[in-house]
């Protein structure tokens, strides 16, 4: 499979957007985004989405020229609408409202509507996070992209409604949580296939309801369903979080009268300094993950590994060695800079 440096990668990624519609602008936020989302190890929200993202603007479901528009505001909370612009660069935008907001008033919420793809949904709460503030965000996918079966289902009702949180650190990098409230992601199932590997037990039903490790069972025909993390827990989540983003932003939850897939969200950031002293803050925090990290070790684990140090692992690997991807990932993403042109550089090939 081919092997590429970040600098090279998002060359690439940029040219084919721009060249198929995007700005300049908007084609380097968002390729800077899905390559970010390759080192962290995240290929599921990485270039992968490239030749999608391609798809929707050949289909107009993207507005290249769209701008925030606000609905309704005060001095801690706005509702803002993205006019269906790309989401990394709308999400982007939205955050730093919030963030701005919580800076002057102590915490802020902020529930956006008619965004594309906004790509890895840890991305937002880090960058409340690197300015020393704590946020958690809830996001849907506007009532389409369906993909998860309810506890106790077998056809898709739900989609993925991830899940982040992120808190700053002053002694380390921000602790980081961002995952999908069904077992696996459907980006992650993408890849597998690609690959032509199988995906772990416990993620995807077929179309009767049967465990299957095949991610072709998920695509179909006929489709199969992805299942919610731990169960009814997941589950829970994933109502809550669908309603969080969809039902106050106005967005809509899932549904069946609509096939339009973007997302939207609800999301919190609080300046921790405002509500007590940075320094007693980060102690609490470092001698928490010191006393969890001083627990005797269960068989099989050489170390305990608290939310984001292994993406930092990843991280410091790729950027030493590149990041590799699949040769059906690649194969697309070729085909789709041909079509506008594009000759990608030609990559390392790696075994």
């Amino acid at each position: 499979m081919p092997t590429l440096g970040a600098i090279q990668l998002k060359k690439i990624a940029s040219d084919i957007l721009n060249s198929a519609g995007a700005t300049s602008a908007d084609a380097n936020i968002v390729a800077e985004a899905l390559v970010e989302a390759n080192l962290e190890g995240h290929d599921s929200h990485g270039v992968v989405r490239v030749p999608e993202y391609v798809h929707w603007m050949e289909q107009g479901l993207i507005n290249s020229e769209a701008r925030l528009r606000m609905v309704a505001e005060a001095d801690a909370f706005a509702v803002i609408d993205g006019n269906w612009g790309w989401g990394q660069v709308m999400g982007r935008s939205a955050m730093e409202i919030a963030i701005q907001k919580a800076s002057r008033a102590g915490a802020a919420t902020i529930s956006v509507l008619k965004c594309n793809h906004i790509g890895r949904v840890g991305d937002y709460p880090l960058m409340a996070a690197k300015k020393g503030m704590a946020a958690i965000m809830f996001v849907n996918t506007h009532g389409g992209g369906k993909l998860v079966a309810p506890w106790g289902g077998r056809e898709r009702r739900l989609s993925a409604n991830p899940i982040s949180l992120a808190v700053p650190r002053s002694s380390g990098k921000p602790i980081l949580v961002d995952i999908s409230t069904c077992a696996i992601a459907g980006g992650k199932v993408t890849i597998a296939l690609n690959s032509k590997k199988p995906v772990p037990q416990g993620c995807v039903i077929d179309a009767e309801g049967l465990p299957s490790t095949n991610p072709a069972d998920f695509f179909g025909p006929p489709e199969g369903a992805l299942l919610p993390f731990g169960g009814h827990k997941g589950f829970a989540l994933s109502l809550l979080s669908d309603i969080l983003a969809g039902a106050i932003s106005g967005a809509g939850c899932s549904r069946p009268d609509t096939s339009r897939i973007g997302n939207s969200f609800l999301a919190t950031v609080i300046d921790i300094s405002q509500f007590r002293e940075r320094t007693s803050f980060d102690r609490d925090v470092d001698q928490l993950l010191e006393y969890v990290k001083s627990s005797k070790l269960a068989s099989g684990f050489s170390e305990i590994l608290i939310p984001g140090e292994p993406e930092a692992r990843e991280r410091a690997r790729r950027e030493t060695h590149g990041i590799p991807i699949d040769d059906e990932t690649w194969r697309q993403i070729s085909e789709t800079a041909k079509q506008y042109g594009i000759e990608p550089s030609d990559a390392e090939q790696s075994n």
